[in-house]
């Protein structure tokens, strides 16, 4: 008679949950600190709120342990930075200048959007190196990310919080010591999904005049039919379908209830921008049960579940300029899809 496997009968979303929770256990205890755009209530509220606009909240795709893993899985197969050793190079480049421009040997790195650390981990590396005092603090929707980001980071103390950017959070609670420290602040990945008619802004009113602002942007080399064919293929594959469907099955749809489409939209009044969108299209008519609600949903509605906005290098130069954030280096990889800049705020002056 044949034992019976420990992992008989766990589905693959609670099997993926298992191995992630394993590979984030840190060595000693730490503390996590939620914002309150990161408690239940709040991401229920948030949830519930765009179901009615067709639009789902950006954090959804990355808040729980399962869609954490599903990020994991899509980014080291389609992210530049897993993909490519001239991309690491470029970061490298506009990490060093960072410090170059630095006027004290100390500050507080922020980074806005962790993820899984990597990018922060090597810029981090640079001020070991040369022996800089650095006050480390990662902000994340998600609490595993979070967590994982904290394990890579392990040589540095870090304070870590859980937070939604789309919320707006004051970042003023994360700069209690009594002798304030210029801050690197990292941005990293966040402007495609967030969008720069919300981050901009919110970017523009935390930024101070002795801060940094490192930012990453998605790029397009033209908004050529021909480009934008090739661009949206890294959005539209078998790892990204399984990303989105990860966050659909969570909230309760089944796999027959929708189908994915991928499409290039014009973003409104700008020149030399798009941005990809995913859509869920329902299949049938049912009713989607979610915390105690009903949620009516009919066959042909559409349900936004992803989005990510490019910019040709000069279209983001002037957004950037027409927002009043100083553009100190730019970045552009060889095939103009990505772009690293560091960045000064003109709308703020020493008091």
């Amino acid at each position: 008679m044949s034992s019976k496997s420990p992992l008989q009968g766990i589905s693959e979303s609670n099997l993926i949950d298992m191995m992630i929770l394993r590979s984030y256990t840190l060595d000693v205890s730490v503390q996590v600190t939620f914002h309150s755009s990161a408690l239940p209530d709040v991401i229920q509220a948030k949830v519930a709120a765009g179901i009615a606009a067709h639009r789902l909240p950006a954090g959804l795709l990355y808040g729980s342990i399962g869609q954490a893993a599903r990020w994991l899985k899509y980014a080291r197969a389609w992210a530049p930075i897993h993909r490519r050793d001239a991309i690491s190079a470029l970061y490298q480049s506009v990490y060093r200048s960072t410090l170059d421009s630095m006027e004290r040997d100390e500050f507080h790195y922020l980074a806005l959007g962790c993820g899984d650390g990597v990018k922060d981990a090597s810029f981090l590396e640079l001020t070991a190196s040369d022996k800089w005092r650095v006050k480390v603090t990662l902000l994340d929707v998600s609490p595993s990310l979070t967590l994982g980001a904290a394990q890579r980071l392990n040589a540095w103390q870090t304070q870590l919080h859980v937070a939604d950017l789309e919320s707006r959070p004051d970042l003023s609670v994360l700069d209690l010591a009594e002798r304030r420290q210029p801050r690197v602040i990292s941005c990293l990945g966040m402007l495609p999904t967030l969008g720069h008619a919300m981050l901009f802004p919110y970017l523009s009113s935390v930024l101070k005049p002795e801060d940094r602002l490192v930012i990453s942007a998605n790029l397009s080399p033209t908004v050529s039919d021909e480009d934008k064919a090739s661009i949206k293929s890294q959005y539209d594959n078998p790892e990204a379908r399984l990303w989105y469907s990860g966050a659909l099955l969570e909230l309760g749809l089944e796999r027959n209830d929708f189908a994915l489409r991928c499409s290039v939209e014009s973003l409104s009044g700008t020149a030399g921008a798009y941005r990809i969108v995913v859509h869920a299209e329902i299949l049938r008519g049912f009713e989607l049960q979610l915390h105690g609600e009903i949620y009516p949903m009919a066959a042909g509605d559409r349900l936004e579940v992803f989005r990510s906005e490019r910019w040709t290098p000069s279209a983001l130069r002037h957004r950037f300029s027409h927002q009043g954030l100083e553009i100190i280096q730019a970045s552009v990889s060889n095939d103009c899809q990505e772009g690293v800049y560091v960045i000064a705020n003109r709308n703020q002056f020493p008091g």
